[in-house]
């Protein structure tokens, strides 16, 4: 039905977020837009195919509990856990959404540490994510700033860094 509580939605200025911007959606609150992480880790002795298995099983399991935003997670890799490559499980968890007819009822947030180019964030985004959070690259600046490498301010550098990869997007999209 057309009404206000059918149209209920999340707007974003920039698609590439900053860790603050991750933590604002993530205690939100918003009803009808809750959110959910889903872990895209899994152990050295476990198959690549049950990863992505436990991946699909992770998000029905979050959209029964009512979550709307699934935010798929590489947080936490160390020397027993090792991460499904972050296109991989976007494109597996979009497909299969599409699959079971849930893709228009949920959206994917990555945060993952893997992206630091254009292209990257690009093929994120065409293959299913809504926006990507890319810690590992912000620390990274944050980093340069704070040994002097960056003369700037690390919040500004951030932006800067954000708004960069987002006029390459637009650019290949362009094209």
């Amino acid at each position: 039905k057309e009404e206000e509580a059918n149209c209920r939605v999340l707007k974003v200025e920039n698609p590439i977020l900053t860790s603050l911007d991750l933590m604002k959606i993530r205690d939100s609150h918003i009803e009808g837009l809750q959110t959910a992480d889903i872990s895209m880790l899994y152990t050295k002795d476990t198959s690549l195919a049950d990863a992505i298995s436990n991946l699909y099983a992770q998000a029905d399991a979050a959209h029964d509990a009512g979550a709307a935003i699934l935010i798929l997670t590489d947080r936490g890799v160390d020397h027993d856990h090792l991460a499904i490559p972050s296109l991989l499980a976007v494109a597996a968890l979009e497909t299969y959404l599409v699959r079971t007819r849930k893709n228009t009822a949920i959206s994917l947030i990555i945060e993952t540490a893997e992206p630091c180019e254009v292209h990257h964030f690009a093929t994120l985004l065409g293959f299913g994510a809504s926006a990507v959070n890319p810690y590992l690259a912000h620390e990274g600046i944050k980093y340069l700033v704070s040994s002097h490498m960056l003369d700037k301010d690390p919040y500004a550098a951030i932006d800067d860094y954000n708004k960069a990869v987002l006029n390459g997007i637009v650019k290949i999209a362009a094209k």
